[in-house]
């Protein structure tokens, strides 16, 4: 069982700087039940050198060359290596493995992920951002550069310049210098590995990345990632609450001042990426200065009113709104603000006249929503938009619909496409 980190990654590390020398790829199984670990390759309560449980990551450093019937099926005795270091014998009926890479949920625990990662990443080994972080965006591709003990444990050259200035004590003293705005440090339930059967060369990324990425893009991640039974994103904690905690009251105390028309059941709607999707040719657009910010480098003008594909859909900036990459240029670009090529109107999110859509409440902009309580009971219901009618003072583009008879404007950021 895994006890203390320390110990737990110990191991992992010299497993590592085995594989950075071999550069091949680690089998790494994982229990899929609680076992002992036996000093040989016999069931005995006399041959037990540990006990392990489901969820633990074993190196494979040998197996038997026949199957046994043991646990009722015929299988392979496999000799392994925990995380700790010791050696032993597991049945192969009780070990799972991938093809490729294991997910952060295959396992029960931080501790058992943590050694899962280092016993089977090499230095090159390809990283996928299983979840937002700072200036890394889920969906974010990396490459594992190396290992330290502290707070934000791994660091990884992503394929995007973050500007980054990491601490080059924790990088190996041959990385490229062209490489380090494109490192950042994170920890393990950040990244998932890809699985690829090999590595990437850092001196070959060191010549690629800085051609295609020359400018930072200055984006910054706020999607919230899921929840597991052994993780929760630290930025949970600042969500909304259904409601004010009872030791303060709704505006008891609040004065003279008039809350009369607060509507308790009203709940913000949440952006969409309208008809917008991965492939979308769209025509890119300068952002707003809303919500605190614009997200904007001055990099970009020079992209303004160009045609671009989306390659992918990374999540909502740091001012809240919903951002996608494009192939041609490393910046990320509000959804607000594209013209979706042959549909709608430049910040329309690709809705027009006949489009149906899923009617969705307002949300704050600039602390301002555009709302009336008498439109509450129109959200969740399918609509067809009848006339486009601009951007309200928010820079939020706003539609006629037909089931309220055109007496409010809505807007087109918090509708979801009808199926």
């Amino acid at each position: 069982m895994l006890n203390k980190r320390g110990a737990v990654l110990a191991f992992a590390l010299s497993a590592i700087a085995i594989g950075a020398w071999a550069q091949a790829k680690p089998t790494v199984g994982v229990l899929s039940v609680d076992s002992p670990l036996y000093s040989s390759a016999v069931v005995s309560e006399s041959k037990v050198a540990a006990r392990l449980v489901a969820g633990d990551p074993l190196l494979i450093v040998g197996s038997q060359d026949k199957k046994i019937a043991i646990d009722g099926v015929p299988t392979l005795w496999y000799q392994v290596k925990t995380a700790e270091g010791t050696a032993g014998w597991i049945p192969g009926s009780r070990l799972a493995f991938s093809p490729t890479a294991f997910k952060r949920s295959a396992f029960h625990s931080e501790e058992q992920y943590s050694a899962y990662f280092l016993m089977a990443v090499r230095p090159g080994d390809k990283v996928i951002a299983a979840r937002s972080y700072e200036k890394v965006a889920k969906g974010d591709v990396g490459y594992y550069v190396s290992y330290h003990d502290g707070g934000l444990p791994i660091a990884i050259v992503w394929e995007r310049n973050l500007a980054a200035t990491p601490a080059e004590e924790y990088l190996p003293s041959d990385f490229p210098e062209a490489l380090q705005q494109f490192v950042y440090y994170v920890t393990f339930p950040v990244v998932e590995l890809a699985g690829e059967s090999g590595v990437a060369s850092f001196s070959q990324l060191a010549k690629d990345l800085p051609k295609r990425y020359p400018s930072a893009d200055g984006f910054y991640a706020s999607e919230i990632d899921e929840e597991f039974p052994w993780y929760t994103p630290p930025e949970a904690s600042y969500g909304y609450s259904d409601g004010y905690d009872d030791d303060y009251g709704y505006y008891d105390d609040y004065g003279d001042e008039d809350y009369s028309d607060y509507d308790e059941d009203y709940v913000e709607g949440v952006e969409s990426y309208g008809m917008i999707k991965v492939g979308s040719t769209v025509i890119l657009g300068k952002h707003d200065d809303v919500n605190g910010g614009a997200n904007w480098a001055d990099e970009m003008d020079a992209y303004v009113g160009t045609e671009a594909v989306v390659s992918s859909l990374p999540g909502a900036d740091s001012q809240g709104f919903l951002v996608v990459r494009v192939n041609g240029n490393g910046y990320v670009w509000r959804v607000r603000n594209l013209t979706l090529q042959g549909r709608g109107e430049a910040g329309s999110y690709g809705y027009q006249v006949g489009d149906k859509v899923i009617i969705g409440a307002h949300r704050y902009i600039d602390e301002d929503n555009n709302w009336a309580s008498d439109m509450l009971e129109y959200v969740g219901r399918t609509a067809t938009i009848t006339t486009m009618e601009g951007t309200d003072g928010s820079e939020c583009y706003i539609v006629h619909v037909d089931i309220d008879n055109g007496d409010w404007y809505w807007r087109v950021e918090t509708m979801q496409p009808a199926k």
